[in-house]
């Protein structure tokens, strides 16, 4: 079940602190990065498997790992995988992680030398899913690497980890552990916790598009967060395949730290409200009345398992308003250049909540 422990915070506090760590970013270096992963040169060829590879950011690392000279290999339940244009220089293999059996064919078929696992539940709130998927079929990942002799297993977390009050996250920072403990083999590890990426932030542009409102808590000014494009993760952690500097390393990491990257919900509001020429228009929710409505649902719940998962997403919508998501800068690339992708885009004309209740997606996946 979801983990419900976001405090209530003062608005005022909140606001001095974000106004005051936005000042001290922009002062800093833009890209300047913490732990130095730099480019370490290309490839000899090496079989790469990329676990998630199908996904939003392993349709950037799949082309990146081939660009750069080594070979991905990517695991999916999709044979039409093997057709997408991005995976030109991939061997596609079919078959689903959250089955030992299926990625052990992999490890038999191929001499795997490192493993990149992108692996994320695409229903946070169902938590047999995020087991199988965030723990289970990485865990699958990490014991046919060590059991197979492979050199690297890169686990790709979620910066939450440092705050963890959402289930996925749990199941993320479980799998660290006992990767960092050996729990299922010896394999040399990194884990990469990125900050956000664009489309997280950009769930409200098709309703801002079509003339509505963009929602925020009160002053919309709770917490900061620095997204990277998956280009730019794609290229960070490429360069940190088979670097001994970064194994046993945990490296968190966020977009540039520039006016255009260093947002809270309220500023990326205005900079969506900018780029599509619209005057702001806010639909302001008291954080108070939120937290109400959040625990009645979770009262509700007990009986009725639905209403579970709405409070799942209440208490989703609130932490990734409220909580910092800054890490040490890597990349060019900004929001801002993300909405002015969008700009011309077509989007459904249905609300972001109507599009929630279809299932229909919120953003296309090639941008």
């Amino acid at each position: 079940m979801p983990i419900s422990t976001i405090a209530t915070i003062d608005a005022g506090d909140a606001l001095a602190h974000t106004q005051q760590l936005r000042a001290r970013l922009l002062g800093e270096s833009p890209t300047r990065h913490t732990y130095a992963v730099g480019a370490r040169g290309e490839g000899h060829g090496e079989n790469v498997l990329v676990l998630g590879g199908t996904g939003y950011i392993g349709r950037a690392l799949v082309p990146e790992l081939a660009r750069r000279g080594y070979h991905p290999v990517v695991l999916t339940r999709d044979p039409a995988s093997a057709t997408l244009p991005e995976f030109g220089g991939a061997d596609v293999l079919v078959g689903d992680p959250v089955e030992p059996a299926d990625v052990e064919r992999v490890f038999e078929r191929l001499p795997i030398q490192a493993v990149i696992s992108l692996l994320s539940s695409r229903r946070p709130n169902d938590p047999e899913e995020c087991r199988r998927v965030d723990y289970t079929a990485v865990t699958n990942g990490i014991r046919s690497a060590a059991a197979h002799g492979a050199r690297q297993f890169i686990h790709v977390s979620d910066y939450g980890c440092y705050r963890p009050e959402l289930l996925p996250q749990i199941y993320k920072l479980q799998v660290e552990g006992e990767l960092i403990g050996g729990h299922h083999g010896g394999i040399d590890w990194t884990i990469v916790r990125p900050t956000a990426y664009f489309p997280y932030l950009s769930v409200n542009f098709g309703d801002v598009k079509h003339g509505r409102p963009y929602r925020i808590f009160d002053h919309g000014e709770y917490a900061l967060s620095n997204p990277i494009a998956r280009e730019d993760l794609s290229e960070f952690l490429v360069n940190a395949l088979f670097d001994p500097e970064q194994y046993s390393r945990v490296l968190p990491v966020g977009g540039p730290w520039v006016a255009d990257n260093v947002v809270s919900i309220r500023s990326a509001g205005e900079m969506m409200f900018e780029v599509l020429g619209r005057e702001p228009q806010w639909e302001v929710e008291a954080l108070t009345a939120w937290d109400a409505k959040t625990r009645r649902l979770r009262r509700m719940g007990k009986v009725y398992p639905a209403m579970r998962n709405v409070a799942f997403y209440l208490d989703a919508a609130k932490y990734w308003s409220v909580v910092d998501h800054i890490a040490p800068p890597y990349g060019t690339a900004t929001l801002r250049d993300f909405f002015l992708k969008l700009r011309d885009r077509e989007f459904p004309t249905g609300s972001f909540r109507e599009r929630m209740k279809a299932g229909t997606a919120a953003m296309p996946t090639d941008v």
